[in-house]
């Protein structure tokens, strides 16, 4: 019998060793797997802190009157996404190192048309002056219009300059004079 409880002793105190020595070596398997994941999440936050990028934004706004406003200035970007997301509904229209030009169409006049510009007539052709047309400057010139089809206060209006004050105006005025152009005949 004292060799059975003997036997049994043997047995229990083997399982015991053999359940403390693997504990212990499964609980530094743990111990190592958290601290590889901890170093990896420490080197996977390193690389996302990278420097901030320093960018040369230009942006080109293109107005329907032709104008073409550029503006460019420094900028700092900490997130691609959220730079390519604020320049949403840009086009990029080159793109370097170091530089980024985005062009934008904006269906208006441009804030220096509706500061300055004036309809008028200038050798018979319609055009926007950089003031009232008398003495000023020609911004742009459209198409000739027929004269003598002009009523008298159209006449007027157009010597004197029509103020561009909006979108609206520019567009109406532009379709008003079309069907004054005059007709090529073609001699036979």
């Amino acid at each position: 019998m004292k060799k059975w409880i003997r036997g049994c002793l043997y047995s229990v105190i083997t399982g015991l060793a053999f359940v403390s020595i693997t504990g212990l070596t499964m609980e530094d398997s743990i111990i190592d797997a958290a601290e590889t994941d901890a170093k990896k999440q420490k080197e996977e936050k390193s690389a996302v802190k990278s420097e901030p990028l320093s960018l040369q934004v230009t942006l080109q706004r293109h107005y329907i009157d032709g104008k073409v406003v550029e503006e460019t200035h420094d900028e700092t970007v900490w997130s691609m996404q959220d730079f390519w997301a604020y320049y949403e509904g840009w086009q990029v229209v080159n793109q370097k190192e170091g530089e980024v030009t985005f062009r934008k169409e904006i269906s208006d006049i441009s804030p220096y048309i509706k500061e300055n510009g004036y309809f008028g007539i200038k050798n018979d052709i319609l055009t926007i002056f950089e003031g009232r047309p008398v003495n000023s400057q020609v911004i742009q010139s459209f198409y000739q219009i027929n004269t003598e089809e002009l009523e008298s206060y159209q006449a007027e209006q157009l010597r004197q300059g029509i103020k561009i004050k909006s979108k609206e105006v520019y567009q109406y005025v532009l379709e008003a004079y079309r069907n004054m152009i005059p007709d090529k005949t073609i001699n036979s």
